[in-house]
């Protein structure tokens, strides 16, 4: 326990200071990391969802039932080694929890702001997630980014696939070769669909284009110009 005392010359009451060794405070400031710890049972309502993957989407299936083998205490201790030992920072979702998203993604091919909408609607996604009944995102878009850029730098990508790869193997209860061989393109299309999105960018690059002739009149004249054609572009936005 850290002694806790008061300076000199205190007569009302201030702020506790603690005197401890520098080793005393990393220790003391150490937060154990929340692992995820799915339920092995599976329930009524997880049956049937099983039941009806038996044919399609089979990976659904075979990470509901072997989640645990994949993420098991030494992997997930692997996991954790990729953050610092302190309790600075936000509050964390379980790195096992996030590395399972990111291969539901990888398997399906979503954006990262899909899967985390897909995370909230698809009972298979929260099936295998063990969020069924939770009314909150497991995660956010930022989160999700955040770790597979961590998940990549500590080179545990390969490391998560290849541990799944394996197991798909000695089980046979999946065709491995349908497993995603990559965990490193995620790449968010929202952006770039619609036509509101479209016309967006061709106004941007409108702006810059005025931009760049004002600078450049600004320096051949000496003084500042009006950029004729303000109007904005015509496009048929239902061809963009």
């Amino acid at each position: 326990m850290i002694p806790i005392a008061y300076g000199p010359r205190i007569d009302r009451p201030h702020s506790a200071m603690i005197f401890c060794s520098p080793r005393e405070l990393v220790l003391a400031t150490e937060v154990a990391m929340e692992r995820w710890r799915p339920s092995v049972i599976v329930t009524k309502q997880e049956q049937f969802l099983l039941k009806r993957l038996e044919k399609k989407r089979r990976l659904f299936g075979f990470l509901r039932r072997h989640r645990h083998e994949i993420f098991d205490e030494e992997f997930q201790a692997e996991l954790e080694a990729m953050y610092r030992g302190t309790g600075a920072g936000k509050d964390l979702v379980p790195p096992a929890l996030m590395a399972m998203a990111l291969l539901l993604q990888g398997y399906l091919g979503l954006s990262d702001w899909d899967a985390v909408e897909t995370a909230v609607m698809d009972l298979r996604w929260r099936m295998v997630l063990g969020c069924l009944g939770d009314t909150e995102p497991p995660f956010s878009q930022g989160a999700l980014q955040g770790f597979r850029e961590r998940l990549i730098a500590h080179d545990m990508d390969r490391r998560l696939l290849e541990r799944t790869v394996e197991l798909a193997k000695r089980t046979k209860e999946f065709d491995w070769k349908k497993l995603p061989k990559t965990l490193r393109v995620a790449i968010d299309s929202a952006p770039l669909e619609g036509a509101g999105q479209v016309e967006d960018t061709i106004n941007l690059l409108a702006h810059a284009a005025r931009k760049v002739v004002e600078c450049a009149a600004i320096s051949c004249t000496g003084r500042r110009i009006g950029c004729a054609g303000t109007r904005e572009p015509r496009c048929s936005w239902s061809r963009a």
